[in-house]
């Protein structure tokens, strides 16, 4: 049997997993640094929402940057 020739490379990142993985890691950051975040904020006592709001940021800003690292943007 001839090759497929409309297989890609193996090394190729498939649609579904790139998405599986953005999200996993946008949900993950967000959710464990807003925890982090709020516990902070208890434990410093900091105004209502300050602690979680830092947190959720810095979730995501490292959550965005694993994704280009991942990805190779």
């Amino acid at each position: 049997m001839a090759d497929n020739p409309h297989r890609g490379r193996s090394d190729e990142h498939s649609s579904e997993g790139v998405a599986g993985a953005v999200l996993g890691y946008l949900l993950a950051g967000i959710v464990m640094w807003g925890f982090l975040g709020w516990l902070a904020g208890e434990l410093l006592d900091l105004p209502a929402g300050i602690g979680i709001g830092v947190g959720m940021m810095l979730g995501a800003a490292g959550a965005i940057y694993l994704i280009m690292k991942r990805l190779s943007a």
